[in-house]
């Protein structure tokens, strides 16, 4: 009976510090979005705050999806990856900018695009 209970203590100090870590299933415990649900997201992220029409979300989601597709197209061991991502990222803001036409909006635009590029609630770097 004590070496049962002392091999259940330990499979549970072992699974308590595995998950403590982030657990299996990579990505540190977080879960992966699909393309279409990171879509959302970034719009959702992007325009909070700013009402859209429903010409003005098409092409934002146009926008956003575009530009996934320009950054996945790239070479992230190149040199200059780096600098090509922030290009596009620079174009997919200014292609959203241009879909809003107040001053107030632009600048709420800015802020969330400012915050999205942050990685938004985590505050930035990890």
């Amino acid at each position: 009976m004590k070496k049962f209970v002392a091999v259940v203590g330990l499979l549970m100090a072992v699974v308590g510090s595995a998950s403590a870590q982030g657990g299996g299933g990579g990505g540190g415990g977080r879960a992966q979005m699909s393309p279409e649900v990171r879509d959302s997201t970034t719009l959702a992220r992007a325009f909070n705050g700013i009402t859209l029409n429903a010409d003005q979300t098409a092409k934002a989601k146009t926008v956003i999806v575009t530009a996934r597709e320009a950054l996945a197209a790239l070479d992230r061991q190149a040199p200059d990856f780096a600098e090509k991502m922030g290009a596009a990222n620079n174009t997919r803001n200014a292609d959203l900018k241009a879909l809003v036409s107040s001053d107030a909006d632009k600048a709420k635009l800015d802020e969330n695009l400012a915050a999205l590029g942050r990685g938004g609630r985590r505050g930035g770097g990890r």
